[in-house]
């Protein structure tokens, strides 16, 4: 970016950019270079006026969620890294449909459905992202997904156009939904829950929690999950077998509770970390003839 395309950016939005922003600062993994500049837009109208003027000046645009399920190399991102607020975290209830804006706090809208006797989001217990970000990787357990609770998603293309996707015109799978389509961006989406007790969802929410602190690291910095599970089998139980539990390079070490976690012990580089993941998806394949696919999105330059 050219010193006038961030005069021009500093105009075109309300709140100051921050420039040169280490990324290690907004991601759950702590790694990462920095972003030429960190955007945050709380109108719809905000976000058109940024997405047209990445357009007309070709700058890249990477839109950043909670930071989780992310790993950003040491290089960082060139372009505008862009987060969602004010108005794009929105909550309304309408009986059992909720609509809710892309840059909702998934645990917060967790706990609000509970609260008001609606049940079905306590699949994404323990998952710290954004509604949007949720939505595009179709978040959830390995056998209950966010994707199947989804009336219609509303989002803002490449051209500046804001559409309705309805329900017919979305497609969700294990980890994946066409929401990943170049240049989308979630504005929003309608939710259908179930009507239940609170007290009997808040329970169903401790319990999940409670098994999530005893077999993942969710005490230290990581990124979630690194690989999906290949069809019929966990690779979680793959990682194990081949005895990666514990292998350490630099500060990044496959957890020892859950061995498709790599940890950050204070330092580690994403150097350090997509090496070890390299290693972690080698050693798998050369014991099961098994090659993981990464479930964490990378990216950024070297």
């Amino acid at each position: 970016m050219t010193r006038k395309d961030i005069e021009q950016l500093t105009r075109l939005v309300n709140t100051p950019p921050k420039l040169n922003e280490p990324m290690s600062e907004h991601t759950t993994l702590r790694v990462g270079g920095p972003a030429d500049a960190l955007v945050h837009v709380s109108t719809l109208s905000e976000l058109r006026s940024l997405v047209q003027f990445c357009r007309e000046r070709e700058i890249p645009l990477f839109i950043l969620g909670e930071g989780s399920n992310l790993i950003v190399r040491d290089g960082g991102l060139r372009g505008i890294v862009l987060r969602l607020g004010g108005q794009l975290q929105q909550i309304h209830f309408n009986t059992t449909k909720v609509t809710v804006g892309g840059g909702v706090y998934l645990p917060h809208l967790l706990v609000k459905a509970a609260r008001r006797g609606l049940k079905g989001l306590e699949r994404c217990t323990g998952v710290p992202g954004t509604v949007g970000g949720a939505l595009i990787s179709n978040a959830g357990t390995a056998d209950e997904f966010i994707g199947d609770l989804v009336q219609s998603v509303t989002v803002l293309t490449e051209g500046g156009e804001v559409r309705e996707l309805s329900r017919d015109e979305l497609r969700f799978s294990y980890r994946w939904s066409n929401l990943r389509e170049k240049g989308l961006i979630i504005v929003g989406a309608t939710l259908t829950l179930e009507p239940d007790e609170p007290s009997a969802i808040m329970e169903r929410i401790r319990r999940r929690w409670h098994y999530r602190r005893q077999t993942q690291p969710v005490d230290q910095p990581c990124a979630g999950c690194i690989f999906k599970n290949p069809p019929g089998e966990r690779a979680g139980r793959l990682l194990d077998a081949a005895g990666l539990k514990g292998v350490r390079i630099g500060d990044a070490q496959v957890s020892p509770i859950h061995a498709n976690f790599i940890v950050n012990l204070g330092r580690a580089t994403a150097k350090d970390v997509l090496t070890l993941a390299e290693h972690m998806r080698q050693t798998v394949y050369q014991r099961f003839g098994i090659l993981l696919d990464y479930e964490v999105q990378i990216v950024g330059e070297e």
